[in-house]
C-alpha cells in the first residue's frame, strides 16, 4: 500500500468512525430518555391518581364537616322529630358559634351559608331565613333569632319581610323547592346523613347543603344551607391548598398548586373551581364524587417540569453531557475528515496540474533541442556559422532543460533539513555570473538585463543557493513582464545583510496576492496563460528561509514587480553602518 493511498484512507477511516459514533450517541440518547420518559410516565401516573384520590378524600371530609357545623342541631339533634314545635329557618343560626368581636355568629370550619331554608316535603312553602348582620358576607345577627324562638309556629305563616340580605325571587323559590324535593325523593342521604346539591338557575351555578328530618307523626322536613360560588370556591381552594393533601417528598416545600392543578366541575361539565390547567400538563387524572356530594368531577393534573421530583432518589444522572460530548466529538471528526478529503483533492489537482505544466516546459526545449540536431544531422546548416548558430542554440535549450530538472529536484527537499553553508560565496561576482549565463535565455523574449552589482562581503551560502535564487527570479521576471521589457537586478550592501533585488515591467503583483504566491502550484492572476509549474518562488523563499534571510515583494519603480531578497553577511565581514546607507534605505 503505498503513500498516498494511505494518505486517502485515513480520512475517510475517520469520517466512517465519526458516523459509527454519532449513530452510537443517538442509539444511547434515544434508549436513555425513552427509559427515563417511562420511569417518569409510570411515576406521574401514579401521583396523579393518588393526587386526586387524595383531594376527594379530604374534600369529602370538608364538605361533611361544614354540612354538620350548620345544619347538625336538626339531624336528629335535642330529639326535635319528636317535638310538636319544629324550629324554623331562623332558628338555624343560633347554633353557629358566636363571635364575640362582631356578635355574631360565625362558621368555624366551613364557609358561611348566605341563607338558611326549611321545606316541608310535598309543601310548597320555603320558609328562609333572615340575616340582619351588616354586611351579612361576614356574619349572622341572632336578635330576630331569638325572637322567633319565642314564636316557633310563624313557620307556618308567609316568610318574614326582606332583610339586609339577597332575597329570593319567586321564581328562584319554585326553583329551590321543586330542586330540593325531587333530590330528597330521588337521591336522599343516608340515614342521619348529609347531602350535597349542585344546580344551576338561570345559567349560574347554586350549591346547597340538606338534611332530612323525619318526625314522629310522619312528616319529613328539609333543612338546607345555600352558599354563593364565591365561598364555595374558597372552600375547594382551601383543600388544595391544605396540609397532608400529597405527601412532602412529593412537594419539597412547595405548595400543592405548585405541583398539582385542579378543576372541579359539575356533573354537566360546568366548570365551578379551577387553579389554573396547562395545555402540555404531562399527566391527569379524574374523579366523580359520589351523589351524595353532588356528582362532582374532579380533575387533576400534575403541572409541567414536576416529573423528576416523583422518582424516589431523582431520575437516574443525566448522560446527556457524555453524549453531547461524543456527538461533537464526532462532529470535529466529521469536519476534520471532509476537510482533508478536501485538501487531498486539492492537492491531487494541483498536482496534475503541476507535473502537467512541468512536462509542457521539459517539451519545449527537447523539441528545440531536437530540432537544431536534426538540422546539423540532415547538413541544413553547411556553413560554419550556421553550424555555430544551431549549437548556440542547442546550449542555450540544454541549460533551460537543465534549470528546470534542477528546480523540480530542489522543490522535492523543500521543507527538508539540509546540511549548514560550508562555504563563502563572494555574492555580486556571483549574480555576474548568473545574469551572463541567464541573457541568451531571456534573449528569446527580447528582454534586456541590466545589472547594478555593487562590491559585497562574502557571505556563507551552499554552492547552489544563488544559482537558485537569481536564476527563478529572473526566469519569473522574463515570463509574466511583456516583450522587449527591460529587467534590473542590483546587488548591494546594507548593514550586516547583502540585499538582491530584481524588477521586471510587467501588470505586478496585487497586495492580497503576495503572500499567496510564495505557496507550492500558486500563481497569481497576472500570470495569465504563461508557461510556468508554480514552485520557482516555493524554492526561492525556502532556500533564503535556510539560510537565515528574508524576501517579499513591492512595487517596482515606473510599474511592475520587484523580487527582493536579504542574506546575513558573515560576522567575520558585516562592515560598520555607513549613515548614508541608512539615509538611503
Amino acid at each position: 500500500m503505498n503513500q498516498t493511498s494511505l494518505r486517502l484512507r485515513w480520512p475517510l477511516l475517520v469520517l466512517l468512525a465519526s458516523i459509527a459514533l454519532t449513530a452510537v450517541a443517538a442509539f444511547d440518547a434515544q434508549r436513555a430518555i425513552r427509559a427515563q420518559d417511562g420511569v417518569v410516565s409510570r411515576a406521574l401516573s401514579e401521583v396523579v391518581s393518588f393526587a386526586s384520590w387524595s383531594y376527594g378524600q379530604h374534600l369529602q371530609e370538608r364538605l361533611g364537616g361544614s354540612a354538620r357545623e350548620v345544619l347538625g342541631a336538626v339531624n336528629h339533634g335535642d330529639n326535635l322529630h319528636m317535638n310538636p314545635g319544629i324550629p324554623p329557618a331562623n332558628e338555624l343560626v343560633r347554633y353557629l358559634p358566636y363571635n364575640q368581636d362582631c356578635r355574631c355568629h360565625q362558621t368555624r370550619q366551613g364557609p358561611l351559608p348566605s341563607q338558611f331554608v326549611m321545606l316541608k316535603l310535598g309543601s310548597d312553602r320555603l320558609d328562609v331565613a333572615e340575616n340582619r348582620h351588616n354586611p351579612p358576607s361576614e356574619g349572622w345577627d341572632t336578635d330576630e333569632t331569638m325572637m322567633m324562638m319565642r314564636e316557633p309556629m310563624m313557620m307556618m305563616h308567609e316568610p318574614l319581610g326582606p332583610g339586609s340580605q339577597r332575597q329570593y325571587t319567586a321564581a328562584e323559590r319554585r326553583w329551590l323547592v321543586d330542586t330540593l324535593t325531587r333530590q330528597a325523593r330521588t337521591s336522599p342521604p343516608a340515614d342521619r346523613g348529609f347531602a350535597l346539591i349542585i344546580g344551576r338557575f338561570h345559567d349560574e351555578p347554586r350549591v346547597l347543603s340538606y338534611t332530612l328530618m323525619p318526625t314522629s307523626w310522619g312528616d319529613t322536613i328539609l333543612y338546607a344551607a345555600e352558599y354563593d360560588k364565591d365561598a364555595f370556591s374558597k372552600l375547594l381552594a382551601g383543600v388544595l391548598d391544605g396540609s397532608g393533601l400529597l405527601p412532602a417528598t412529593f412537594t419539597k416545600g412547595k405548595r400543592n398548586r405548585e405541583v398539582v392543578s385542579i378543576r372541579v366541575a359539575d356533573r354537566a361539565g360546568n366548570e365551578i373551581f379551577s387553579s389554573g390547567t396547562d395545555s402540555s400538563t404531562p399527566a391527569v387524572s379524574r374523579l366523580a364524587l359520589p351523589e351524595q356530594f353532588g356528582a362532582l368531577d374532579l380533575e387533576v393534573a400534575v403541572r409541567p417540569g414536576q416529573g423528576s421530583g416523583f422518582v424516589i432518589g431523582g431520575l437516574p444522572r443525566s448522560r446527556l453531557p457524555i453524549l453531547l460530548g461524543l456527538l461533537l466529538l464526532a462532529a470535529g471528526m466529521s469536519v476534520i475528515a471532509v476537510m482533508q478529503i478536501r485538501r487531498e483533492s486539492e492537492l491531487a489537482g494541483l498536482r496534475a496540474d503541476f507535473v502537467s505544466s512541468v512536462s509542457h516546459e521539459l517539451r519545449t526545449p527537447l523539441a528545440q533541442i531536437r530540432l537544431y540536431l536534426e538540422t546539423i544531422r540532415l547538413g541544413r546548416a553547411s556553413t560554419s556559422a550556421q553550424r555555430d548558430w544551431s549549437l548556440g542554440h542547442i546550449e542555450r535549450e540544454t541549460t533551460r532543460l537543465g534549470h528546470l530538472v534542477e528546480n523540480v529536484l530542489r522543490f522535492s527537499r523543500i521543507g527538508r533539513a539540509e546540511a549548514p553553508p560550508t562555504m563563502e560565496v563572494n555574492v555580486a561576482e556571483e549574480v555576474t555570473r548568473i545574469v551572463v549565463e541567464f541573457r541568451p535565455l531571456a534573449a528569446v523574449r527580447h528582454a534586456e538585463i541590466v545589472l547594478d552589482a555593487q562590491d559585497t562581503p562574502p557571505v556563507q551560502l551552499r554552492p547552489d543557493a544563488l544559482q537558485r535564487l537569481v536564476t527563478n527570479l529572473l526566469d519569473n521576471a522574463v515570463k509574466y513582464g511583456p516583450a522587449g521589457q527591460t529587467i534590473h537586478a542590483k546587488v548591494e550592501t546594507i548593514p550586516g545583510n547583502i540585499r538582491i533585488s530584481v524588477s521586471d515591467q510587467g501588470a505586478g503583483v496585487k497586495e492580497s496576492e503576495r503572500d499567496l504566491i510564495w505557496r507550492p502550484f500558486s500563481r497569481g492572476a497576472a500570470a495569465g496563460a504563461a508557461a510556468g509549474s508554480g514552485i520557482g518562488l516555493t524554492i526561492v523563499r525556502d532556500v533564503v528561509t535556510q539560510h537565515g534571510g528574508r524576501v517579499w515583494i513591492e512595487d517596482a519603480p515606473g510599474g511592475g514587480a520587484r523580487f527582493v531578497i536579504t542574506l546575513p553577511c558573515s560576522q567575520s565581514q558585516i562592515p560598520a553602518e555607513p549613515p548614508s546607507l541608512a539615509i538611503a534605505q
